[in-house]
């Protein structure tokens, strides 16, 4: 009988990562890493935890740690939090406290984020008391432009914009005016090694859909054959927005047939008898 394949989260060298474990005994499992490494652990081990649901992508046991070192109880917090939390969703904290007699609120915008090159951590912003204004919005070595700032908090919509670090390496991010901390929150942007429903974006979609565009996507294997999607991105809820571009094209179609009916009538006026 084949040996059940569980999917694990483990904690070596104080960093968490995934992995694949199969149970040797009743007391050990055979656990293999995401980078390959092969060892036994014994079972009930603080280093090792079962993936609660396929989308979870952080431990437990990390998180708890990441919001513990941010004076943030993990397990008080309701289990629905809890879960998007280890999905690397935000969440937005409130919390209460007593300061020279008089009772003051704190709101966060949690959330566990990763990076290919530094790993994982908490991101903790702090609501503001008033919202941002254009000489305070910077973000990643970035002074936002008049016209950024515009199209973030007037328009609503998201930007693209280039960040650095401190030894001048660039990237880019996007960024969105969040009106529940009354400031700008930045989000990674896509890039070439982005997936959608399985296919890798090329860097053109990636850049097009960063700079807020509507973007042809032809998804070449599905069950139905090749179909083609109109999408775009939101930085805001980190998920791609899709629309069938056969839809849509017939949504235009009815669009234009309704604006020719009524220019239609319009031009033919009304009829009035006349009285002889």
């Amino acid at each position: 009988m084949e040996k059940q394949v569980e999917k694990v989260f483990v904690k070596l060298n104080q960093t968490w990562q995934k992995g694949e474990a199969v149970a040797i005994n009743d007391a050990t499992y055979k656990v293999k890493t995401s980078d390959n490494q092969t060892f036994e652990v014994p079972k009930g081990s603080d280093f090792m935890e079962p993936q609660k649901f396929p989308a979870q992508r952080f431990a437990m046991g990390e998180a708890k740690e990441r919001l513990e070192g941010a004076y943030i109880s993990f397990e008080k917090l309701p289990e629905n939090v809890q879960d998007a939390i280890v999905k690397g969703e935000e969440h937005l904290l409130r919390t209460a406290y007593i300061k020279d007699g008089k009772l003051n609120e704190t709101v966060k915008m949690v959330q566990m984020v990763y990076s290919p090159t530094s790993g994982s951590r908490l991101d903790v912003q702090i609501k503001r008391k008033e919202p941002v204004t254009l000489d305070k919005a910077k973000a990643y070595n970035h002074q936002f432009t008049k016209a950024e700032f515009d199209k973030m908090v007037n328009d609503e919509k998201h930007i693209a914009f280039t960040g650095s670090t401190s030894d001048g390496e660039m990237f880019t991010k996007l960024a969105y005016y969040e009106p529940k901390v009354n400031d700008i929150r930045t989000k990674a942007a896509l890039t070439a090694n982005t997936y959608l429903f399985g296919q890798q974006l090329t860097q053109e979609q990636a850049d097009n859909m960063n700079k807020g565009m509507e973007t042809k996507i032809t998804l070449k294997k599905t069950k139905r054959g090749p179909i083609t999607y109109l999408v775009s991105y939101s930085p805001r809820a980190e998920k791609f927005i899709t629309r069938s571009l056969e839809k849509a094209k017939l949504a235009e179609l009815e669009v234009k047939e309704a604006v020719t009916v009524n220019s239609e009538k319009k031009k033919s006026g009304p009829r009035h008898a006349i009285s002889l």
